[in-house]
């Protein structure tokens, strides 16, 4: 019949609208979980478990007047716990006696980075809404994916909590689907009445060795950069500092793509040390080595094999 939309055509209108419609509500969903993370304080604990290793761990965040304190502790294995105030953050690790101070600039709290709306992650990433389904404690959590439009980085899934907007689930996806590293709530309690001593170390430190990572570059450091990055990752810091273990000051450099971070350790070797070379793991990051220049190059990521070795092969000494 003239005017008639034929169906074949009507059919693909609708199916874009739908998943236009469906690329909305996940960012309305990433923007609710931001949001929470940010301003809410509560007191949670999750299991993490990744291939070959599993732990379970207890996470305290408050938020008081704008400044952020976070409290990330073990609650198997050495004990040891992680202690932030703003920027700052404090490795208690009473295996070895040592309580290490570096400062750690940026957003992302000791959950780590997550997925938000931001049209230079897009550029990189789909989000879409996957459906509703019951999570912890049986309530009602929406199902956000972020796909890669590459094979330079992981996927994300996410189980956003209806009620708060809090991310109770949290899978780390590789290329075929597979799950590198879980996160799961096991309980989450949003809270406004976290007492200053639930923000404090278990431990007692007062015969630990203090260690406050120096950031300042020696006379005579020597600066690097990757000359061809993987597309969409764009150096994010740079710095040289002393690391607990390593013999010689340390230049690092951070590459990200607004969701995805590696970071590129170069140092000389200690006399007599073979260096590292090849790919590696490290709980659910991916590692590669190799030597550049006569400097041990360390390439470190939760990201394919295959970015880290671009990135690795592209370092040089700046002019």
């Amino acid at each position: 019949m003239p005017g008639r939309l034929p169906a074949a055509f009507l059919a693909a209108c609708l199916a874009t609208a739908g998943t236009a419609h469906a690329e909305d509500e996940a960012r309305d969903w990433l923007e609710r979980m931001s949001h929470a993370l940010t301003t809410a304080s509560y007191d949670g604990e999750f299991q993490l478990e990744g291939r070959g290793y599993s732990e379970r761990m207890q996470i305290i965040h408050c938020v008081r007047d704008g400044a952020v304190s976070e409290r990330l502790v073990s609650l198997s294995g050495q004990g040891r716990e992680l202690i932030r105030k703003g920027d700052e953050v404090t490795a208690y690790l009473p295996d070895k006696q040592i309580a290490v101070i570096e400062r750690r600039p940026g957003k992302d709290g000791l959950l780590g980075a997550l997925p938000r709306v931001d049209r230079q992650i897009e550029q990189w990433y789909e989000v879409r809404l996957q459906g509703r389904v019951p999570e912890l404690n049986g309530r009602p959590a929406a199902v956000v994916e972020v796909r890669p439009r590459d094979g330079y980085r992981f996927g994300h899934r996410l189980w956003i909590d209806e009620a708060t907007g809090m991310p109770v689930r949290t899978e780390l996806l590789d290329a075929s689907g597979g799950v590198v590293e879980r996160l799961r709530f096991t309980r989450l309690e949003i809270r406004n009445d976290i007492p200053d001593s639930s923000l404090k170390p278990n431990v007692d430190p007062t015969r630990f060795r203090w260690v406050r990572q120096a950031e300042h570059p020696p006379a005579g450091a020597v600066a690097w950069k990757v000359r061809e990055p993987p597309p969409g990752f764009r150096l994010s810091a740079s710095s040289v500092k002393d690391i607990v273990g390593v013999p010689s000051p340390v230049n690092q450099l951070v590459l990200s793509d607004g969701l995805a971070s590696v970071s590129v350790f170069i140092h000389a070797t200690a006399a007599g040390q073979k260096p590292a070379e090849g790919a590696g793991r490290a709980g659910s990051a991916s590692t590669f080595s190799t030597v550049v220049e006569g400097q041990q190059v360390t390439a470190v990521g939760e990201v394919p094999p295959q970015t880290l070795k671009a990135i690795v092969d592209s370092i040089v000494r700046q002019p």
